[in-house]
């Protein structure tokens, strides 16, 4: 009964899923409450300075929602007709499948407004003064990213046979660690874009260096908040199912706290995954800007990976009593026309 048809492809699924949404999800409110227009930065051409430094990010976001998809459709069997899942009419997985194509569509279109450091002197995009387009596509990231954090942790909560995942509290859950995730590989990736050509030019000086480390040290300040509120969530989250009515989340939570899982949870999650990161971020320097990135986006995958194996389900009714009356073997009706 608890043999686990969810493995590691979905995992990893649902870890890429919730950082590209995270990222996209941050950019677009970034790029919202610090535009030029808000700051009167420098207007760098067709670009803005604070989309430029936010840029990568969203880049690797399309990647991280590019391959989670890809693992998506591989594990489910039929990557030849996956496009039947945009047909159906109530399944939950629709509607994350049209959720990641409107974010992945707009994050793309959004990050072509900021090649320009990169593309050919003199080469201009068609559409690189249609900042309304920009501005849809911002939007749009913004709330698909949010609804793609969410929805990684609806997948699993709408399985009823599964208690340990069967909470509004899973939701909840994986949102605050998409966004700790996202907050840290953001950081780590602003202001890739700005290459060292427009570094050593005037308005690179002036601009790019200091936005992007306000940018760095925003989302760092950001991430600190978060990996606290996740250990708040994923302790609260423990506690109720070690005090469930249900005797199957019980034992998973068990697992996790005094079992076999204990290591993993108190070790990996809990000090490694986000009490030392929050005391790097603290220190600053190298340990917050590599050392804490690389522990936080550990600790994202640890959890989902311990979330999907603990995918021990409990009996729908009448089944035990369906089990009882299946023959054993020995009976002689099995063996009287012999």
């Amino acid at each position: 009964m608890n043999k686990h048809y969810w493995t590691w492809p979905i995992a990893f699924y649902l870890f890429l899923g919730g950082l590209g949404g995270g990222m996209l999800f941050l950019a677009g409110v970034f790029d919202i409450l610090y535009s030029t227009g808000n700051l009167g930065a420098v207007q760098l051409g067709a670009i803005d300075s604070f989309g430029s430094i936010l840029a990568p990010g969203v880049f690797v976001g399309i990647v991280a929602l590019g391959i989670g998809t890809a693992l998506l459709v591989f594990e489910l069997g039929q990557p030849k007709v996956f496009l039947r899942v945009f047909l159906s009419a109530t399944a939950i997985i629709k509607w994350g499948a049209i959720m990641l194509t409107i974010a992945m569509f707009a994050a793309l279109i959004y990050f072509t407004f900021y090649l320009t450091p990169i593309l050919p002197k003199g080469f201009v995009l068609p559409w690189q003064d249609w900042l309304w387009l920009r501005d849809g596509a911002r939007g749009s990231m913004l709330v698909f990213g949010l609804g793609i954090m969410l929805y990684t942790g609806i997948l699993l909560s709408s399985l009823k046979s599964k208690p340990f995942w069967n909470t509004p509290a899973l939701p909840v859950l994986f949102t605050v660690s998409a966004l700790s995730t996202a907050s840290a590989l953001l950081a780590a990736t602003a202001g890739l874009v700005l290459t060292p050509e427009f570094m050593a030019g005037a308005a690179g000086q002036l601009y790019g260096e200091a936005l992007t480390e306000f940018m760095v040290e925003q989302l760092h300040f950001i991430d600190s908040v978060l990996v606290l509120a996740e250990l708040v969530v994923l302790l609260t989250y423990t506690l109720l199912m070690l005090g469930a009515g249900n005797v199957v989340a019980k034992n998973v939570a068990l697992g996790w706290i005094k079992g076999s899982n204990a290591p993993l949870f108190w070790g990996g999650m809990i000090v490694c995954g986000l009490l030392l990161p929050f005391l790097f971020y603290q220190i600053g320097g190298m340990m917050a800007t590599v050392i804490a990135p690389i522990l936080v986006l550990a600790a994202g995958l640890l959890l989902r990976f311990m979330v999907i194996f603990a995918d021990d389900r409990r009996s729908v009714p009448g089944e035990e009593r369906y089990y009882s009356r299946l023959p054993k073997g020995d009976e002689g009706f099995l063996s009287a026309w012999k």
